[in-house]
C-alpha cells in the first residue's frame, strides 16, 4: 500500500507522540491530575510557610481554591498571605483568618502592615473550611502546614468533615531520628497546639504527614537561593524580601518543611523512599507516638530524596 507524503507525515507525528507517552515519567502521570487545595498556614513565622504559599498559588497541578490562618496573630499573619497572593496575581484566593491565640509579632509582619489592596474575608477559617469541603465532598485536599487550631476547630463544627476530605496532609510530627535529633521531640505544629492536635489526630481523617524525620535533611542552599533572586518576578521578589525579614544571622538557612508537604500533595511518595502507615497518637506532651492500641491509621513520609525533590521545587517558582 503506497501512502501520500501528508498521510506519511501524519503517521512519523502519531508515532512520536505515541512514543512520548509511553516514555512519560511517573512524574508526567502524576502531573495529569490536578488537585484542589486549601492551604493552613501560619506565614509570617518560619520563612517556609510564605515559600510553601508561594509554590502552591503558582503550581499548575493545584487548584488553591482558599487560605485559611491559624496560630498566634492570626490578624496580622492574613496580611502577610494576602500581601503575597496579591504580588502573584491570585487576588481570586480567598484568605480567611482563625481565632487569635497570641499577641506576637514578626519581622515579617512589617512587610505587609500598611498593606490594604486584598482583605480576608469575613467568615471565619474553620467555618471556611467546613463550608468548602460540604460544597464540594470526596474533591478538597486540606494541606494543614502549621498548628492544627483551624482544622479542629473544623472539626468540632464537623465531626464528618473526614468523610467529606479526599486527603488531609500535614507537615507534622517527629516520630523517630532527624537531623536534629538522635530521638523523637515534641514537634512545634503539634506541642504548640497540643489539644487541637490531639483532636486532629485521633479523628480518623485520611492523614499523610510529613514529620521532621524527612523535612529536617532539607535545607536551601545558596546556590538554589540564587537561582529564584535571579527570576527576578514579582513572587520571587517577595519571597526574598521575607527571606531577609526572617534570616537571624549570615548562616542562617531556611528547611524546607511546609513545602515537601505541598510537593507530596501533588507529587504523592515521588519525594520519599519510604511510606509507611502507622497507628499514631498525640499524647499530652505533644509527643507523636506509635501506638498500635490508641493511634489512628496515618500514612507517614520517611527518606526524603532531596535532590530530586529541589530541582520540583525551584523550577516551579522560577516557571
Amino acid at each position: 500500500m503506497r501512502y501520500s507524503l501528508p498521510t506519511m507525515r501524519t503517521l512519523c507525528l502519531a508515532l512520536v507522540l505515541l512514543g512520548a507517552m509511553l516514555a512519560a515519567s511517573p512524574a508526567d502521570a502524576q502531573a495529569q491530575e490536578r488537585h484542589t487545595v486549601i492551604l493552613d498556614t501560619d506565614i509570617g513565622g518560619d520563612i517556609d510557610d510564605a515559600w510553601a504559599l508561594g509554590f502552591a498559588m503558582q503550581s499548575p497541578d493545584i487548584d488553591l481554591v482558599g487560605v485559611t490562618i491559624g496560630d498566634g496573630n492570626t490578624p496580622a499573619r492574613a496580611k502577610v498571605a494576602c500581601k503575597l497572593l496579591h504580588a502573584g496575581g491570585r487576588d481570586d484566593v480567598p484568605v480567611a483568618v482563625g481565632r487569635k491565640t497570641g499577641d506576637n509579632h514578626d519581622f515579617q509582619f512589617t512587610w505587609a502592615e500598611d498593606f490594604t489592596a486584598k482583605q480576608p474575608i469575613t467568615q471565619s477559617a474553620a467555618d471556611f473550611i467546613v463550608e468548602t469541603v460540604r460544597k464540594r465532598p470526596g474533591v478538597i485536599t486540606l494541606v494543614a502546614v502549621g498548628p492544627l487550631e483551624n482544622v479542629a476547630d473544623a472539626l468540632r463544627k464537623e465531626p464528618k468533615l473526614g468523610s467529606m476530605l479526599k486527603r488531609v496532609v500535614l507537615m507534622s510530627g517527629s516520630i523517630g531520628a532527624s537531623a536534629w535529633s538522635p530521638a523523637a521531640i515534641p514537634e512545634w505544629n503539634v506541642v504548640a497546639a497540643t489539644a487541637d492536635a490531639q483532636v486532629v489526630y485521633g479523628a480518623g481523617l485520611p492523614i499523610t504527614t510529613v514529620p521532621l524525620d524527612s523535612t529536617t535533611y532539607v535545607a536551601l542552599k545558596d546556590d538554589e537561593r540564587e537561582q529564584l533572586r535571579k527570576r527576578d518576578s514579582a513572587v520571587t521578589r517577595a519571597l526574598e524580601a521575607l527571606y531577609r525579614l526572617w534570616i537571624e544571622s549570615p548562616s542562617s538557612r531556611m528547611t524546607l518543611h511546609d513545602q515537601l508537604a505541598v510537593a507530596e500533595t501533588v507529587r504523592p511518595g515521588l519525594f520519599f523512599g519510604r511510606k509507611e502507615t502507622l497507628s499514631i497518637v498525640v499524647d499530652d506532651k505533644g509527643y507523636t507516638r506509635v501506638d498500635a492500641a490508641k493511634g489512628k491509621p496515618t500514612t507517614v513520609c520517611f527518606e526524603p530524596k532531596r535532590d530530586e525533590f529541589m530541582k520540583f521545587y525551584v523550577a516551579g517558582l522560577t516557571r
